[in-house]
């Protein structure tokens, strides 16, 4: 199997932020759900522009 580092579209913008969530979620047992509903939409709709995203896909 081969894979390939490529870039993250924004249409996959939702998939990355579900991925933040359940990361988050796992780890982060100090944020009030408060605090997690708080930043989704900023991460979706401004800080994942701000920032190169890559990831590993297979062929």
């Amino acid at each position: 199997m081969k894979y390939k580092i490529d870039n993250i579209e924004k249409v996959e913008y939702n998939e990355v932020v579900n991925i933040w969530e359940a990361s988050v979620r796992a780890t982060h047992h100090f944020l009030k759900e408060e605090d997690i509903q708080y930043f989704k939409p900023l991460i979706l709709n401004t800080y994942l522009d701000a920032v190169e995203l890559k990831c590993v896909r297979n062929e």
